[in-house]
C-alpha cells in the first residue's frame, strides 16, 4: 500500500510539473524557428492577460531594423475555440510588415478550410490599415445572427458576416481577422513607437529615409537635422523615389539657398523626364524662384521633350529670368529651336527676340 501511495505521489508530482511546463510553453517561440535574431525590449499583454515578449531585430550595421513577436491567442466563435499561432513583424513605428504562419498550425477559416493565397493577400492588406473599421467593433458585432449558414464543425447554424463589413474581414475567418487586427494595431504597436523614440538618432533617421515605407520616410525626413552631412542628397532621393506624398513634402523643404545650389539645380532638372506632371510643376516652380547657372540652362533646354505645352510658359519665364547665365551655345540652341516646328518654337522666338533687345 505504501509503495502504491508513493507511486501515486510521484505520478501526481510529475503531472503537476507537466501542467506547469505546458502552461509556460504555451506562449513561447517554437524551438525550430530560426528567424528570431534580436533582443527582448519589452513585454506587453494581449487580451488583458496573455504575455507577449517583443524583440528588436537589428540590421547588419547594428541599427534597429524591425520588431518581432511570437503570438498565441485563443479565438472563440460560435462555441468553438482554437489558438491562433503566428510570427509577427512591425516596422520601427509599429506599422504591420508581415506575419508568418506556424507550419504545424496554419490559419484556417469556416469549416476548417485553409486560407487561400488570396485570403492571405487580403488579410495582409487589412492588417496594414490602421484606419480599419475593425477598431470600432466587438467581434460579435461583425456577425449577422439573423442570416445564418450551417456549420458541420458545431453541428448547427453559424452567423454570417454583415454585407457592409465583408471587405474588412477574410470571409469565413471573421473572428480571426478581428483578433489579428487588434493584436497588430493595438497596445504593442504603441509601445513599439515609444521604444523607437528612446533609441532614435541621426543614423536611424537616415535609414528610415532610405527605406521604401511611407511612414518611415516621413518620420525620418521630419526629424533629421538640416546640418546632417547627407541632408540635401537625402531630400533629392525622396523627391525622386519617395512613397506616395513624400516627394511633395521633401521638395517643400528646399530653401531658396538650396535652390540656388548648382548641384541641386542639375539633379532636379535631371528628374523632369522621370516625374509625373505634378512633380514637374513643383520643380519648375522652384527653379522660377532662383537664378539658373549656365549649366542648368543647358540641361533645362535638353529636357524640352519631357514637358507639356501647358508648362512652356513657366519654362520661358525661368529662362528669361536667367538670361545672364545664357552662353553662346544656349543662344544658338534657342535660335535653332525657334526655327523648328516643335511646339516650343514660338516661345523660343520670343526669348531670342528678348535677348537681342
Amino acid at each position: 500500500m505504501r509503495i502504491a501511495r508513493d507511486t501515486f505521489r510521484r505520478l501526481a508530482t510529475v503531472g503537476i510539473f507537466l501542467l506547469i511546463a505546458v502552461h509556460f510553453s504555451a506562449y513561447t517561440v517554437p524551438g525550430n524557428f530560426q528567424e528570431r535574431r534580436g533582443e527582448p525590449v519589452f513585454k506587453a499583454y494581449i487580451k488583458d492577460s496573455i504575455p507577449v515578449t517583443v524583440d528588436l531585430i537589428y540590421d547588419a550595421d547594428s541599427l534597429p531594423d524591425r520588431y518581432y513577436a511570437y503570438i498565441e491567442s485563443p479565438v472563440c466563435e460560435d462555441g468553438v475555440c482554437y489558438d491562433l499561432k503566428f510570427h509577427l513583424y512591425w516596422d520601427l513605428l509599429g506599422n504591420f510588415i508581415e506575419y508568418k504562419e506556424v507550419a504545424s498550425d496554419p490559419f484556417t477559416k469556416f469549416e476548417h478550410d485553409l486560407f487561400t493565397a488570396e485570403d492571405h493577400i487580403k488579410l495582409q492588406k487589412i492588417l496594414a490599415d490602421k484606419t480599419s473599421p475593425l477598431a470600432n467593433y466587438a467581434p460579435v458585432d461583425l456577425i449577422d445572427k439573423n442570416n445564418s449558414v450551417y456549420s458541420s464543425v458545431i453541428d448547427g447554424m453559424a452567423g454570417a458576416t454583415y454585407p457592409a463589413l465583408k471587405d474588412e474581414v477574410v470571409q469565413g475567418a471573421v473572428y480571426s481577422t478581428h483578433t489579428l487586427w487588434n493584436i497588430v494595431n493595438g497596445t504593442i504597436a504603441s509601445k513599439i513607437e515609444n521604444h523607437t523614440t528612446n533609441v532614435q538618432n541621426e543614423e536611424l533617421f537616415v535609414k528610415m529615409i532610405r527605406s521604401n515605407r511611407y511612414a518611415l520616410q516621413m518620420y525620418g525626413m521630419r526629424h533629421i537635422s538640416q546640418d546632417a552631412e547627407e541632408y540635401l542628397d537625402l531630400l533629392v532621393s525622396l523627391i525622386k523615389n519617395g512613397q506616395e506624398y513624400v516627394p511633395f513634402f521633401a521638395i517643400a523643404k528646399l530653401t531658396p539657398h538650396m535652390w540656388a545650389d548648382t548641384q541641386i539645380q542639375s539633379q532636379l532638372i535631371g528628374l523632369l523626364d522621370s516625374q509625373n506632371f505634378e512633380m514637374q510643376n513643383e520643380i519648375l516652380n522652384g527653379l522660377s524662384s532662383t537664378k539658373l547657372v549656365s549649366g542648368s540652362v543647358t540641361k533645362l533646354l535638353d529636357e524640352l521633350a519631357a514637358l507639356k505645352e501647358s508648362q512652356y510658359k513657366k519654362l520661358s519665364s525661368i529662362i528669361r529670368g536667367s538670361t545672364s547665365a545664357l552662353t553662346k551655345e544656349n543662344i544658338t540652341h534657342l535660335k535653332k529651336v525657334s526655327e523648328s516646328d516643335i511646339e516650343f518654337a514660338p516661345y523660343a522666338r520670343k526669348l531670342v527676340e528678348g535677348i537681342k533687345k
